[in-house]
């Protein structure tokens, strides 16, 4: 895929929604230019400040909305691109550059099939990817969804998720959580046991976003069972 030069945008918030103390998802509709094209994976740079400060944040909407962009974040860390969020008023503009970033869903065909690994707002990224692959192109490839969590009260979009799941034979969703309850019937602990518990797809590409932590022990996990660095990619500026 030729990505789109990135180019200055003015956009203003439409909608904040808070949806629980873990994750916030602002949805901001480009004023100038009034367009946006971009490849699932990619992120926009928001300018925070008038000292030209910068925070970056993955687009977690489907391309094929090119008015509009959303982001989702973690809040608990309360840096300054939170406060500048945060602080934002329903119709407030901001500026960003965009679209930034090369990790996008490799298109050369030697990837059969897809394998997502999250861990916190590492998910962003992938339910862009998710919904372009499976709505947009109609892409039948087997896809699994991996996404570590340490509360099930934590979660979003699971219902989202296990729609598309639904919809779409070739997509599977598993969340991991590292503190379930006793009722907790799916994956539990960390996202490392999950890819253990299941067998690994043959020539699939891995996808990885989330904690340093996280990417370094899954890729430890995937080399050990065989898996080629090339088919190992990881979203750089998290």
């Amino acid at each position: 895929m030729t990505l789109t030069t990135p180019h200055q945008y003015k956009a203003r918030l439409a909608d904040k929604l808070i949806h629980n103390a873990k994750f916030e998802q602002y949805n901001f509709e480009l004023v100038e230019p009034n367009q946006l094209k971009f490849a699932a994976g990619q992120y926009g740079s928001f300018l925070i400040s008038d000292q030209g400060h910068r925070r970056s944040w993955s687009i977690c909407s489907s391309p094929a909305i090119d008015h509009s962009l959303e982001i989702l974040i973690d809040p608990a860390p309360k840096g300054a691109g939170t406060q500048f969020l945060q602080n934002l008023k329903l119709g407030d503009e901001v500026q960003l550059l965009a679209p930034l970033g090369k990790f996008t869903i490799d298109e050369s065909g030697a990837e059969k099939a897809l394998v997502f690994v999250a861990t916190g707002a590492g998910i962003t990224p992938f339910r862009s990817m998710i919904l372009d692959l499976l709505q947009v192109k109609k892409d039948t490839r087997p896809m699994i969804l991996h996404w570590g969590l340490r509360y099930v009260e934590e979660m979003i979009w699971q219902n989202e998720f296990q729609e598309l799941a639904e919809n779409f034979p070739n997509f599977q969703f598993h969340p991991v959580i590292s503190k379930a309850s006793q009722e907790w019937s799916m994956c539990r602990g960390r996202v490392t046991d999950c890819l253990n518990v299941h067998q690994l797809l043959d020539h699939a590409g891995y996808y990885l976003c989330g904690s340093e932590q996280m990417i370094a022990d899954v890729i430890q996990l995937l080399s050990a069972k065989g898996v080629a660095p090339a088919r190992i990619h990881r979203e750089k500026f998290y």
